[in-house]
């Protein structure tokens, strides 16, 4: 394990309909990052097309190949590595909800595809089958995305032969409209919270949550935003702002962080 902390950028990025609209989104963060000395720039799931109804008609090989060459050629020219969610296609024609890590060279390195699909995602993806841990950036790093992080026995099974010491968790986890909880930390925890804390512990593993801000499909959505980071005992070291896009750049394991609001 490295002992030089490095340092991250979570974004919580304005979501847009388009393909084009999010890669301007993602080269401007990058450019943020880096000039606040960022390592990584962690994006949420399905960065690059946005997740929203109308993925099926962004999600082609043409248009996602042409955007992942954008944002290479963002964080070679940055000096910025970067993770995140977009659509891989399979030989078989098949397309996965995937999460990519590239280097800070613009280099792909790995790619993790969900396998705990909902059912509405199974109507256009396919589930992924391994969870794969890859050298990045000096750690042992592997994907956890959204809710998957409800199947903590699934994981951990996957886990058990491979150290890791920083899961990605990309998410699009928030309140529908309307939504009411028994109680006020109901609300504020949605669950998933304490499942993540316990993943942590479990494998001894920082985990850092990007999560989109807004939800374009159901646009009075809240509790979107409030990205995390964990410590492997478990802790909260830090919670970005509630449904709000922007930057927070921390060094892992500290308490601090930075914040930029980003525009829509």
């Amino acid at each position: 394990m490295s002992t030089t902390p490095l340092c991250i950028a979570i974004v919580q990025q304005p979501m847009a309909w388009t393909t084009p609209d999010n890669v301007a989104h993602i080269v401007a963060a990058l450019t943020l990052a880096a000039g606040q000395g960022a390592d990584i720039a962690v994006f949420p799931e399905l960065a690059l097309t946005g997740f929203h109804r109308g993925i099926r008609a962004e999600a082609v090989p043409a248009t996602v190949e042409a955007a992942l060459q954008q944002v290479r050629a963002a964080c070679s020219a940055q000096g910025i590595a970067c993770a995140l969610g977009a659509p891989t296609f399979a030989a078989d024609g098949t397309i996965l909800n995937s999460y990519l890590h590239i280097d800070a060279a613009g280099e792909i390195v790995s790619a993790v595809s969900k396998n705990g699909l909902t059912p509405a995602e199974l109507t256009f993806f396919a589930p992924g089958t391994d969870r794969p841990v890859m050298r990045f950036e000096g750690r042992n790093c592997t994907t956890v995305m959204c809710r998957e992080i409800d199947d903590l026995e699934s994981v951990a099974v996957q886990l058990q032969a491979d150290p890791v010491d920083l899961i990605f968790w990309p998410s699009m986890v928030g309140n529908p409209p309307g939504t009411i909880h028994p109680t006020p930390e109901d609300t504020a925890d949605l669950g998933y919270f304490k499942r993540t804390a316990v993943l942590a512990r479990r494998l001894e593993a920082f985990v850092v949550q990007s999560n989109w801000p807004q939800a374009l499909n159901t646009p009075d959505s809240t509790y979107l935003g409030e990205s995390k980071a964990y410590a492997p005992d478990g802790e909260i070291l830090l919670t970005l702002p509630r449904d709000q896009a922007g930057v927070g750049v921390f060094r892992l394991g500290e308490r601090a962080f930075r914040w930029t609001p980003l525009p829509a």
